[in-house]
Formats: C-alpha cells, structure tokens, sequence
C-alpha cells in the first residue's frame, strides 16, 4: 500500500476515536463510565500530542511546543478532575481533554507533511 494512503487512513481513524470518545464523554450518564472514557482520552490526547511532537523536525520548535502543551492540557485536566470531586471540575476537566483532543487533531491536520 501507499504510504500516504497508511498516514491518511491512519488520520481518519484518529479522527473518528476523538470525535466518538468526546460524543460519548458527554453523553454517558454514569459516572464511572464516564470516569474510564475520560482517562481514555486524556491519554489519548496525549499520545497525538506525542506523536505530533516527535514527528515535527526540530527547527520547527514553535510547532513542537504546541504540540507538548496541547498534550500537557489533557494532562492538567487530569489534575483538575482528581483534585476535587465537585461537579463544576468535572465539567471543566471534560471540556479540557475534549478541546485538547480537537486542538491537537487539528494540529496534526493543519502541519501534516
């Protein structure tokens, strides 16, 4: 196969996981499910923001730092949501990894080579 049918096809599936797990990050009502599905992404976040990260040349350390700290957003939502057991963290945890799933999707899009 073609390689740039792999990266693709690669990108599209990338794409559907984030796009499903934030669907269903919001809408799962059980808070433990919700729980693994929201661990799920923010390690997902940060493995794209990895691979973005180490896949980018490094003279082009701005798109480098972007990378990481879209992976270390997902992080911090980590801390946000283990910190305090309130309903506003949780929501604003959720929102966290799912804006740096998106950010980081659109990254990868945007300086694809």
């Amino acid at each position: 196969m073609d390689l740039l049918f792999v990266s693709v096809l690669l990108f599209v599936a990338c794409i559907v996981i984030s796009i499903l797990g934030a669907i269903l990050l919001f809408f799962v009502q059980n808070r433990k499910i919700q729980n693994v599905i929201f661990f799920a992404l923010a390690c997902w976040a940060f493995f794209i923001s990895y691979v973005n990260a180490i896949s980018i040349p490094m003279v082009y350390m701005g798109q480098q730092m972007l990378a990481w700290t879209l992976g270390f957003v997902s992080a911090f939502s980590l801390l946000i949501r283990y910190a305090g057991k309130t309903e506003k963290r949780y929501i604003i945890s959720n929102i966290l990894v799912t804006i740096s799933i998106v950010s980081s999707a659109l990254v990868v899009f945007l300086f694809m080579r």
